[in-house]
C-alpha cells in the first residue's frame, strides 16, 4: 500500500497542471466507440489521411470510458487494449485524466498500480535496462518496486502515443520474461504486449490511426476509437472561448454551413482556432446574415495578423513545418536549433501563442515542442511552399498540378490539408486568375477519378478557391445535356453529384417532426445547420417542410439569411400554416430578392397574410427570376392583394409558372387584374393558375384551373374564344413567325354549373388545328346526354389531341354514352390515358347500354390506362360488365388500373 500511495502522489504532482485546467473547463471529448478487430487489413487503409475517417466511427457502438480500464481477466495472453484517434482529438488528455482520477481515488478502484508511460519519453532511453529500472526511471519514488508487486492482479500499463515512437515495433524480437532482465526499450514494450512480461498485467496503448498497424490484431483484446466533440460540446467550447451567446450562435452557424468545417470542428484544437478566429469576424455582423469563410480564411484570420507582428520566427517555423511534413510531430531542441530557432526564442513564443507552438516537459526535465495542431503545421507549410515557388520563379500553376498528381498517386493522404490550404492561399494572395488551366485540370481529375476518395479532397481544394466550384458546370449539363468539360458522359456527372451528396450529408427533405415546434426550438436546432437545412446540391430539389411549426415574424430574419446565403442550395420551402405579418413577409422578401437566392418553390398557404404583404411578394416576382411556384392559398389577400400581386406578374422579369390562390376571397373584380397581367405574361411563362373556390362568376380568361368558381355556360363563350383563337407572333425585325394557339394544356372546369350549353360552346375549341389541350376535367358540371354529340364530334376530329377526359358525376344516361361511343370508335380519337364516364348509380344508368353492346365494347376504353368504376353499385353494374366477352377484355391487356369498390 505504501508503494501505491507513493505512485498516486507522484501522478497527482505530475498532472497538477491538468487538474487546474479541469477546474476551469470540464469539456473533454469523451465519446469512445468500439471497433471490430480485423485480421485482414491492407496497408493503404492505415496510411490514409486520418481526417478522411472523422465520420466513420459513427457506425460503431459506444464504449464507456470505464470499460477500457476494467477487465474480468477471462482471456489467455491477449490483454492489450488499443485506442486510436485522429491527431489532437484528445487521446493524451483522456489518458492523463484517467490516471488523475485513479490517483485522486475518484474511480477505477479495481486497479492496484497504474503506470502511464509516453512513447516520446521512451525515445530518450538509449541504454539497455530492465522493466523494473525503466519504471523507476519514470517514477523514482518507487524504490522498493519488485517483481512480486508487479505480478499482482490489477496492474495496468498505459503506453501513450505509439505514433511518436521512433523505433518500429518488432514482434519477432527475442522473448523477455523476467522483469529484472535488461533489454532495449522497444523489446520491453513488445514483450509486454505479447504477454511474455507480466502475463497478468494489462496494457492500454493509444495511437494515431496511421500507426495502429504496428500491433498485430491477434495480440489485441479490445479496439476503441476516440471521437471528437459532439455538436453540444462544440457549442459549449465556442461558449467558453467567445462568451457572448449571440456571437456564439453566429460563429457556430458559420462553421456549420460546410460539413467539412463542421467535421474538422470535432477536433478540440481546430475548434479552438475556429472559435478564436470567428469571434472577431462576427462582431460587426447584424442580424442573421451570414458571411461564410473557408478553412483557409479562418486560419488566416487566426494567424495572419500574428505573422505580421512576429515575422522572423514565423518564417523559420514555416520552413520547419514544410521540412517535417509526414514526420512525427514531436520536435526536440536539435530539430529547432538546426533551423535557426533557439530554445529560449521557441519557449517564449510558445508561452504566448500556444495555438501555434506548444511545449511539454518530461523525463529528466527534457522539453519538447509541437505545433499547436497538425493542421497548423500544414497551414504554415502551405504558406512557405508558395513563397518558395515564387522565390525560385517557377511556374505556379504547373507546380500545383504536380502537387495534385502526388496527392492522387499516394494513399497516405499526408498532403491533403496542405494542398487545400495552398488553393485557399492562392485565392487570398490573388496568385492565379479564376480561368487558369490549373482549375480545369483539377475538375478533369475529379471527374476521371470519381470513385476515389481523392475526388472529395480535390473538391475541397476547389472550394477553398471558389465556394461555387463545379456548380455552373453541373447546372449547364442538367439543362442542356452537354458537358462543358470534354470527354465526360452523363454517368460521370451523375456519379459526381451522388458522391458529393453522400459526403456532404445532403438530404432531399427536412420536415419538423412535431407540430408544436416553437421559435425557441427552431433556434435550438440551429436550423441553419448545413446537412439539415442549407445543402441540396444543384439539380436535386431540396424540400424544407416547416409547416405547422408555430413560426412567427421572429424567425423571418433567420429564414431570409438562409435564402440569401450563396452556400444554400435550397429549392423548395414550405412555410404553410404559420403566422406571419406584413413585417415578417418584408424580412422574408429581402432574402428572396438576394442575387444568390435559388428558391424555386415557396408555399405560404394559411399564414394569415393580408393584402399589404402582396406588395413585397410582387417585388420578389419582379426581382427574383428563379421563383417558379408561389402558393398563397387560404390567405385573405382579397381583390386588393391580387391587384398588387399582378404588378409583379406582369413584369418581364417574372418567371412564375404556378400560382395558387385557393380560398383567397377573390371576386369578379380580380379578373381584370389577372387579365392585364396575363396580357404581358401568360403566353410565355405561366403554366398553372389555381384560384378555386373564389367567387369569379361569368368571367374566364386563359385559366388552367377554375374549379368551383361559379362559372356558367355564359362564361364559356369567352373560354371558347380563347380555345379557338390562333395568332401569328412577330419574330423580331425578321417579320412574322409561325401561327400558334394558346398553350393551354390542362383545363379544369369541374364543380361549375356550365351545363350542356357550356360544353357546346367549348367543343369547337377541341377541333382547333393548333390546339395544345390534352386534359379536360368536366366533373360535377351538370351535364346531360344533350352535350355528348358535340363532345363526340370533337373526339372524332383529326385535329383533336385530347388524351384525358373526365365526365364523372354528370347525368349522361345510356343515350349520352352511346353518343360518346361513336366518337370513341373513330380512328382519330386520341383518348389513351383516362376515360372516366363513371357516376353514382342514381345519377346515370348505363347498365342497359352495357348489356346491349356486348359484342362491340369500345376498344378505346379497354386501351385506357385507367377505368374508373368506383361509384357504380357493386352488384348491378358489375354483373352487367361481366356479361361482356371477358376473353376480349383480357386480350387487350393495356388496362393498367381497375378501380372498383
Amino acid at each position: 500500500m505504501a508503494l501505491q500511495t507513493c505512485l498516486k502522489a507522484a501522478l497527482r504532482s505530475k498532472y497538477e497542471s491538468l487538474d487546474e485546467a479541469f477546474s476551469k473547463s470540464s469539456i473533454l471529448p469523451s465519446r469512445l466507440c468500439y471497433q471490430d478487430i480485423r485480421y485482414n487489413y491492407t496497408e493503404p487503409e492505415f496510411f490514409q489521411h486520418e481526417y478522411r475517417r472523422l465520420d466513420r466511427s459513427f457506425f460503431f457502438p459506444d464504449a464507456p470510458l470505464a470499460d477500457i480500464l476494467s477487465c474480468k481477466c477471462q482471456h489467455n495472453r491477449n490483454r492489450t487494449v488499443i485506442t486510436i484517434g485522429v491527431s489532437g482529438v484528445g487521446k493524451t488528455t483522456m489518458v492523463q485524466s484517467c490516471a488523475l482520477d485513479w490517483a485522486k481515488d475518484k474511480g477505477y478502484h479495481s486497479i492496484s498500480f497504474l503506470f502511464p508511460l509516453t512513447f516520446w519519453e521512451l525515445n530518450l532511453l538509449k541504454d539497455r535496462l530492465s522493466l523494473i529500472e525503466l519504471l523507476q526511471t519514470f517514477y523514482p519514488e518507487l524504490k522498493e518496486l519488485d517483481a512480486s508487486v508487479l505480478n499482482e492482479d490489477g496492474v495496468w500499463f498505459i503506453l501513450d502515443g505509439l505514433d511518436e515512437f521512433q523505433i518500429q515495433l518488432n514482434f519477432d524480437c527475442p522473448a523477455v520474461s523476467d522483469v529484472s532482465e535488461a533489454s532495449t526499450v522497444d523489446s520491453l514494450v513488445t514483450n509486454l504486449i505479447r504477454g511474455n512480461l507480466l502475463p497478468r498485467a494489462h496494457i492500454w496503448v493509444t495511437s494515431r490511426i496511421s500507426d495502429e498497424y504496428q500491433i498485430p490484431p491477434f495480440y489485441l483484446l479490445k479496439k476503441t476509437e476516440l471521437r471528437g466533440f459532439s455538436d453540444e460540446e462544440k457549442e459549449q467550447h465556442f461558449q467558453m472561448v467567445i462568451g457572448d451567446d449571440d456571437l456564439v450562435n453566429k460563429a457556430i452557424n458559420h462553421v456549420r454551413i460546410l460539413r467539412s468545417l463542421d467535421s474538422l470542428c470535432q477536433i478540440p484544437p481546430i475548434c479552438t482556432i475556429m472559435a478564436s478566429a470567428l469571434k472577431d469576424h462576427v462582431k460587426g455582423q447584424k442580424g442573421f446574415k451570414l458571411h461564410p469563410l473557408s478553412l483557409t480564411e479562418i486560419y488566416n484570420l487566426g494567424f495572419g495578423a500574428l505573422e505580421a507582428k512576429h515575422l522572423p520566427i514565423f518564417t523559420k517555423l514555416k520552413k520547419v513545418a514544410l521540412l517535417r511534413m509526414g514526420v512525427q510531430n514531436v520536435m526536440y531542441e536539435d530539430d529547432l536549433s538546426g533551423n535557426g530557432i533557439s530554445v529560449e526564442e521557441a519557449l517564449a513564443f510558445a508561452e504566448t501563442f500556444p495555438l501555434v507552438l506548444r511545449t511539454e516537459t518530461g523525463l529528466n526535465g527534457t522539453t519538447v515542442f509541437r505545433f499547436g495542431h497538425l493542421s497548423v503545421q500544414e497551414f504554415l507549410a502551405a504558406s512557405y511552399k508558395l513563397e518558395d515557388i515564387k522565390a525560385q520563379k517557377m511556374n505556379l500553376s504547373s507546380c500545383i498540378q504536380h502537387q495534385v498528381d502526388e496527392v492522387l498517386e499516394n494513399n497516405e493522404g499526408v498532403s491533403d490539408l496542405l494542398l487545400r490550404f495552398m488553393f485557399g492561399l492562392i485565392k487570398e494572395r490573388m496568385l492565379l486568375p479564376p480561368k487558369d488551366l490549373l482549375f480545369g485540370y483539377v475538375k478533369k481529375k475529379i471527374l476521371s477519378k470519381i470513385s476515389s476518395y481523392s475526388t472529395v479532397v480535390l473538391f475541397h481544394c476547389l472550394r477553398e478557391y471558389d465556394s461555387q466550384a463545379l456548380q455552373e458546370e453541373v447546372r449547364f449539363f442538367q439543362k442542356y445535356g452537354v458537358s462543358q468539360i470534354p470527354g465526360f458522359s452523363l454517368m460521370h456527372w451523375r456519379d459526381l453529384m451522388q458522391r458529393i451528396r453522400a459526403f456532404e450529408g445532403i438530404r432531399e427533405t427536412f420536415e419538423m417532426e412535431e407540430s408544436h415546434v416553437s421559435l425557441y426550438l427552431l433556434h435550438s436546432l440551429n436550423f441553419i445547420h448545413t446537412p439539415i437545412f442549407l445543402t441540396t446540391y444543384p439539380g436535386h430539389v431540396g424540400s424544407k417542410l416547416l409547416k405547422f411549426s408555430n413560426l412567427t415574424d421572429k424567425s423571418c430574419p433567420a429564414l431570409a439569411a438562409v435564402l440569401s446565403s450563396k452556400e444554400s442550395f435550397l429549392r423548395e420551402l414550405d412555410l404553410g400554416y404559420n403566422s406571419f405579418s406584413t413585417s415578417g413577409v418584408q424580412e422574408l422578401a429581402e432574402g428572396l430578392n438576394s442575387m444568390t437566392c435559388r428558391l424555386k418553390i415557396l408555399r405560404l398557404q394559411g399564414c394569415g397574410l393580408t393584402a399589404e404583404t402582396c406588395q413585397y411578394l410582387s417585388q420578389c416576382l419582379m426581382q427574383h427570376q428563379i421563383l417558379q411556384e408561389l402558393d398563397l392559398s387560404s390567405n385573405g389577400i382579397g381583390d386588393r392583394g391580387l391587384k398588387l400581386l399582378s404588378h409583379g406578374l406582369g413584369s418581364s422579369s417574372c418567371r412564375l409558372q404556378t400560382l395558387k390562390l385557393y380560398c383567397c376571397g377573390l371576386t369578379v373584380l380580380s379578373c381584370e387584374s389577372i387579365g392585364e397581367a396575363l396580357k404581358n405574361f401568360f403566353l410565355i411563362h405561366l403554366l398553372s393558375m389555381n384560384i378555386w373556390p373564389n367567387t369569379l362568376f361569368m368571367f374566364v380568361v386563359f385559366l388552367l384551373s377554375v374549379s368551383r368558381c361559379g362559372i356558367t355556360g355564359a362564361g364559356c363563350r369567352y373560354l371558347a374564344k380563347v380555345l379557338c383563337s390562333i395568332s401569328q407572333l412577330t419574330d423580331g425585325w425578321m417579320g412574322v413567325g409561325e401561327w400558334q394557339a394558346v398553350e393551354l394544356i390542362d383545363l379544369d372546369l369541374s364543380m361549375n354549373h356550365i351545363g350542356d350549353k357550356g360544353v357546346k360552346e367549348i367543343s369547337p375549341g377541341l377541333m382547333n388545328p393548333l390546339s395544345h389541350l390534352k386534359t379536360l376535367n368536366l366533373t360535377y358540371c351538370s351535364l346531360t346526354d344533350s352535350c355528348c354529340a358535340e363532345l363526340a364530334s370533337g373526339l372524332m376530329s383529326k385535329e383533336n389531341i385530347l388524351s384525358e377526359l373526365d365526365l364523372s358525376h354528370n347525368n349522361l344516361q345510356d343515350k349520352g354514352v352511346k353518343k360518346l361511343y361513336i366518337g370513341l370508335q373513330s380512328p382519330q380519337c386520341k383518348l389513351e390515358k383516362t376515360l372516366r364516364p363513371g357516376v353514382p348509380h342514381p345519377w346515370c344508368k348505363v347498365k342497359q347500354f352495357c348489356s346491349s353492346t356486348n359484342e362491340s365494347f369500345p376498344l378505346e376504353i379497354l386501351h385506357s390506362s385507367f377505368i374508373n368504376l368506383y361509384f357504380f353499385s357493386s352488384n348491378d353494374f358489375f354483373s352487367s360488365l361481366c356479361g361482356f366477352n371477358l376473353q376480349m377484355i383480357l386480350a387487350h391487356s393495356t388496362l393498367h388500373k381497375w378501380a372498383r369498390p
